[in-house]
């Protein structure tokens, strides 16, 4: 797990802290600046970062395209007015917003001070997962609804398990920080989230698949993850998981949707990001912390980290401190 705590009356701080957690934004102060207060105490935890944002009084958060994940989010009291390409909702405690990576957005809440639960599901491991559970790859973004009912139905189970995540998440040397007991709740939080939110692939779910994800492939997908810093290659992986590399590349493509290389990168990526988050720029470099993920050359690293986190590593590093 990591954490991250920031407290702030710097706007531009507070943006920027914040986006790293979640998503760039730009944050317009719509109360006396000069009261302006920011807080974050957020837990990432695999592909799922869970925090709790406060400011101190009305403000507008403005962001690009996503892109990198989805995002789940409910105010604890009060309303949050939020616009997406989903349309415009007003999010409560009782109803929760939904963001998704192909759309821009605009939040505008926090009126006489507050919080907000904020569930940020990396798009890599949300779109894996679906693809594993319909039995065929996941090639666009997920076309979520904007919002769910967290007061009945579906919707309430998936909040109870959302709340169980955050609770667990308090204490740092407690479950969540045993992989068997991570992995198994970050993936029913998925699931349960697949089976909440509208969606076309709603209907795929509620039905037996025509095919699951082979177990090889699956062993293939789960080595990758437990071990990415290993110096894998596809015929290493071919060879542990009793394929042919060609039978391998088949397999990714039907049942993951990029090649084996493509995801270890995308795997590399995301442990690189959060070393970067934690790491104290006095004492390591981007190039320390990218070779440290099999990244050996370092204008390629920079460029797929722009695109997937919109800043450079060194930034990220910077801001770490």
């Amino acid at each position: 797990m990591l954490a991250v705590r920031i407290s702030t009356a710097d706007p531009d701080e507070a943006s920027s802290r914040c986006g790293e957690v979640y998503f760039p934004h730009h944050l317009t102060v719509l109360h006396d600046p000069a009261r302006f207060r920011m807080s974050l105490n957020a837990t990432r935890i695999g592909p799922v970062s869970a925090g709790l944002l406060s400011y101190s009084d009305e403000v507008r958060l403005t962001t690009g395209e996503l892109e990198t994940g989805y995002e789940i989010n409910i105010p604890l009291a009060g309303t949050l007015r939020t616009s997406t390409a989903a349309g415009e909702v007003h999010a409560s405690p009782s109803v929760a917003a939904v963001y998704r990576p192909d759309s821009v957005a605009t939040l505008q809440g926090w009126a006489g001070g507050g919080s907000l639960l904020g569930l940020k599901i990396e798009r890599m491991a949300l779109e894996s997962q679906l693809a594993e559970l319909v039995g065929a790859p996941v090639r666009t973004v997920v076309p979520f609804g904007g919002s769910i009912d967290l007061r009945k139905g579906p919707g309430r189970q998936w909040w109870m398990l959302a709340r169980s995540l955050i609770e667990l998440a308090r204490e740092p040397d407690g479950p969540l920080s045993q992989p068997l007991v991570a992995r198994p709740l970050i993936q029913s939080i998925i699931t349960a989230l697949l089976h909440t939110v509208d969606h076309p692939y709603r209907e795929p779910l509620g039905t037996p698949a025509r095919s699951v994800r082979p177990a090889a492939i699956r062993r293939a997908v789960d080595l990758i993850e437990d071990e990415p810093q290993r110096p894998w290659t596809v015929l290493d992986l071919a060879r542990q998981c009793g394929l042919s590399v060609r039978a391998l590349h088949e397999g990714f493509a039907q049942h993951v949707g990029v090649p084996p290389k493509t995801y270890l990168r995308r795997v590399r990526l995301l442990h690189a990001h959060a070393d970067l988050r934690a790491a104290d720029p006095d004492q390591y470099t981007v190039a320390e912390i990218a070779c440290r993920w099999g990244f050996v050359h370092l204008g390629r690293f920079a460029a797929a980290y722009r695109s997937r986190y919109g800043a450079a590593p060194s930034e990220t590093l910077r801001r770490a401190d």
